[in-house]
């Protein structure tokens, strides 16, 4: 398991138990990109991956159930120093599978930033045919407002403004709500040099308030069957409008059932990944961030490469 960080052990800690169905079992997957995988399960715990015609190499993996017939798989290579971080959904109801490759570091200017990328492909059974269908990008819950509670002491409210941004605030008409003044204690030191440090730290934060009214960052959403949808955001915006890039460039991926509002996935971030579980309240009222025109311009974003891409009418 990679790296976690205390501060948000509040919210690991109350993910659902980890699920050991797949202990035993192997999946040929076929991508649409023409490669092909082989995931063999040894037990609850460790996973044998190839690629066709490569040697198979061993890693620690953990899973979490969606539904009776859909699992989200997490890996973090051993080879990748925490950098890496992938995770396979695989849908044994239709035989499908969409991969998430979340990479650290790949753009020098912003080291802290993932790169978050979906790819679609099918699980291969012999003596039977591909699936002609595909899991794929969706549109269908822009416009839905959902309260996720984490834990007892941690909920927010996710905006799905379109299909390729999320707005995220702590409950309806509440705007985007934050400490003041974070840096008090720094302020309040007898040491001129702490103050001095807390001063400018102070003077950063109120200008990037200026400028970040309110959570949006971009986001992708993929149909995996009625009742099942992965989201999927990078916190770009929040590592590209802080000029010392020690804030932001990490995410979120979920595997959401949407008819009973639950959700198992995580969170990675600098190195670190933790593993989540979320319930869901529908919200119905009306927020004013529906109408609040983005302040944002995404133009020439990297880490969520499926902004580009076109998204099927449903």
């Amino acid at each position: 398991m990679g790296k976690v960080n205390p501060a948000f052990i509040g919210l690991s800690q109350y993910k659902a138990p980890f699920c050991r169905d797949l202990a035993g079992k192997h999946f040929h997957l076929v991508m649409d990109d023409g490669s092909e995988l082989s995931l063999n399960f040894l037990d609850g715990e460790n996973v044998q991956i190839a690629e066709k015609g490569g040697p198979y190499i061993w890693e620690t993996y953990e899973c979490m159930k969606g539904d009776e017939t859909t699992y989200l798989v997490h890996v973090q290579p051993a080879a990748g120093n925490g950098l890496i971080n992938k995770s396979w959904i695989l849908d044994t109801e239709q035989r499908l599978v969409t991969y998430v490759l979340m990479e650290e570091g790949y753009d020098p200017e912003y080291p802290r930033l993932i790169r978050a990328e979906p790819f679609f492909g099918a699980i291969k059974v012999p003596g039977m045919e591909l699936p002609a269908i595909r899991h794929h990008l969706s549109k269908r819950l822009v416009g839905r407002h959902i309260y996720w509670r984490y834990n007892p002491g941690f909920r927010i409210q996710h905006i799905y403004h379109t299909a390729t941004t999320v707005r995220a605030n702590l409950g309806p008409n509440t705007g985007f709500v934050e400490d003041e003044n974070p840096y008090k204690d720094l302020l309040e030191s007898p040491d001129p040099e702490v103050r001095a440090e807390g001063e400018k730290k102070l003077a950063h934060f109120r200008e990037w308030r200026k400028l970040y009214p309110f959570y949006e960052e971009p986001c992708f959403h993929v149909w995996i069957k009625e009742n099942m949808n992965v989201f999927c955001f990078v916190e770009e915006n929040a590592n590209r409008l802080d000029p010392e890039r020690y804030s932001g460039g990490g995410g979120i991926l979920l595997l959401q059932e949407i008819n009973r509002m639950t959700d198992v996935g995580l969170c990675f971030s600098a190195g670190e990944y933790y593993m989540i579980t979320a319930l869901g309240d529908l919200v119905e009222d009306p927020d004013p961030l529906d109408d609040t025109p983005s302040p944002y311009d995404f133009t020439g974003f990297t880490a969520v490469p499926t902004l580009y891409r076109e998204i099927p009418e449903e």
